[in-house]
This record gives C-alpha cells, sequence and structure tokens, in this order.
C-alpha cells in the first residue's frame, strides 16, 4: 500500500513502512500504480487531482468534531490517535485534543521557520539561530536569547495549557525538536500515515 501526504513544504511517501520525502514541487512525479493520499498544497491538488490511480481521502474522513473548519491533514492525525494531544509542528504548528475518539478542538500557530522569518523582516538585528535547550525559568538577557525564549516559551506554555494529564503525541518535520521540551512526549513520524491507514479501513477503499 502506497501512502502519500502533500503538505506546503515537502511531500512524503510511505511504503511497506519506509518514509521517503521530496521538496513540494509542481514538477513532481505521481506513482503509475494505485495510491491514496492527503494534499493541502494548493499548488499541487490539481496535480494529485488528475491523477486517476490516486485515491483522495479527504473526501472520506468521518471525525467527531464542532470545530469549523478542520483540514485534512489535522482530521488525519486525530483519526491515529483516540485519547491525547497532537501537536504536528510543520509550516504552522497545530495541536489537537482528542477525547475518547471526539475531537475537542485545538488551536495553530506559526511554525518555527516563519517564526523565524517574521522577526527577520521587521530587522536585520532580529535574525537568531536556534537555542531549543534555552531555560524558560529565567528572564532573557541578551536579543538571541529574547527570542529564543518568545519561541519556545510560547510553545511550551500553549501545549501545557491544552495538555493536561493526557499523552502528548508529535509529528511533524519540527517535531523530534520540540518534543524534547516536553516530559513523556511521544515523537511518531508516521502519525498521518497510522491516520490514512484508518480512515482507508473504515471507508473500506
Amino acid at each position: 500500500m502506497l501512502l502519500i501526504d502533500a503538505g506546503n513544504s515537502f511531500v512524503k511517501f510511505y511504503e511497506d513502512g519506509k518514509i521517503k520525502r521530496e521538496r513540494a514541487d509542481i514538477n513532481i512525479t505521481l506513482p503509475s500504480k494505485k495510491f491514496y493520499y492527503i494534499c493541502v498544497n494548493p499548488l499541487l491538488k490539481p496535480l494529485f487531482k488528475s491523477a486517476k490511480n490516486g485515491v483522495d481521502l479527504a473526501e472520506k474522513i468521518t471525525l467527531k468534531s464542532s470545530y469549523k473548519g478542520l483540514g485534512a491533514d489535522r482530521k488525519i492525525v486525530c483519526k491515529a490517535v483516540y485519547d491525547g494531544v497532537i501537536v504536528d509542528a510543520g509550516s504552522a504548528i497545530t495541536v489537537d485534543v482528542m477525547d475518547q475518539g471526539e475531537h475537542k478542538g485545538g488551536v495553530i500557530m506559526l511554525g518555527i521557520n516563519s517564526f523565524r522569518e517574521s522577526f527577520a523582516n521587521i530587522s536585520s538585528n532580529l535574525e537568531f539561530d536556534l537555542d531549543p535547550s534555552i531555560p524558560l525559568d529565567k528572564t532573557p538577557n541578551n536579543t538571541k536569547d529574547a527570542l529564543n525564549f518568545a519561541l519556545f516559551g510560547s510553545i511550551k506554555c500553549l501545549v501545557d495549557s491544552l495538555r493536561g494529564d493526557k499523552q502528548l503525541i508529535f509529528c511533524g518535520g519540527d517535531a523530534d525538536l520540540l518534543s524534547r521540551l516536553f516530559e513523556g512526549a511521544v515523537f511518531r513520524d508516521d502519525l498521518v500515515f497510522e491516520g490514512m491507514k484508518v480512515v482507508i479501513k473504515e471507508c473500506g477503499c
């Protein structure tokens, strides 16, 4: 079974337990055999829609939720977690709360690269290197620390406010980095594909 997750920055292919990544590009070559996919990249959607051997799982996801406008990428990872808090750290950082199979809501934050670029666009003096080891219990005394504190501190504070006593599961490109901020957090690089497998099983497609 071949699964494809087409995001804004990367297209990820999953087959036989192995994940391959390619930069998201309109000239990307799609497989000639049957594949299942979700695509949240508007530039790539026409390409995927034109593939007769591709099955769009976005149209087949059922998820109990009162959230309006929940994207297919968020829905699909929620299908992989019955109970827990999911942090998808990609181009944007999304946090979604699952409780006994029901989606209870979530939030959206700037991703790490977008955060850094936003400050760099204000001033070249606000460009900085990442330092996830920044102490979050001390007031910063230089610009680099102040910016790292703002980035990692805001993420930590927000996620902790939603976590409660639930299991914390990270996925996405910056997941390995951010998961280190939280005790007991789990990093799952294949979470989106596990959610796709659940949807495929449920719809029998």
